[in-house]
């Protein structure tokens, strides 16, 4: 396996376990009227830090243990795969965030009815959110993009 495949591997693992219980929770209080934001933000930064650090660290693990330079420059195939991951999650991206945002708009008056004490942090928190959500979707079709394409080619 190589090193790039294992550092797709580490980050589709941490975005689904760090990722998948940040957007849980908020969608769960968002849906029962319960949105916080400096709870949200506290979550927020939470999540990132335990992402970088635990992504950090395994990849820096993983180039030790391989031995082999962090720096290397991709060869052909890598590259290949590298640019054909890209323009799929691009796509994918370009796709999900203009739905997001006008499903969003679309929902902009339920949302304020939901939150009355709040309704204009409610809907900024929420779009906020989708757009996340969008980018951390679009990262992990990305990195699984990586995968398939290294075990296709293995």
């Amino acid at each position: 396996m190589s090193l790039r495949e294992k550092n797709a591997w580490i980050a589709v693992g941490i975005t689904l376990a760090v990722w998948s219980y940040y957007f849980g929770a908020f969608w769960i209080e968002a849906f029962a009227g319960i949105v916080d934001g400096a709870e949200v933000l506290v979550r927020f930064l939470v999540c990132m830090g335990i992402s970088l650090v635990v992504m950090i660290g395994l990849n820096v693990f993983a180039g030790v243990m391989s031995k082999k330079n962090l720096d290397a420059a991709p060869d052909e195939m890598e590259r290949h795969i590298e640019a054909r991951a890209d323009r799929f999650g691009f796509r994918l991206l370009e796709l999900l965030v203009p739905v997001g945002l006008i499903g969003g708009l679309l929902a902009t008056d339920t949302i304020k009815a939901a939150y009355p004490a709040d309704p204009g942090g409610a809907v900024a928190l929420i779009f906020a959110n989708g757009v996340l959500m969008a980018f951390v979707i679009t990262e992990l079709v990305r990195e699984t993009t990586h995968i398939i394409a290294f075990r296709m080619s293995a």
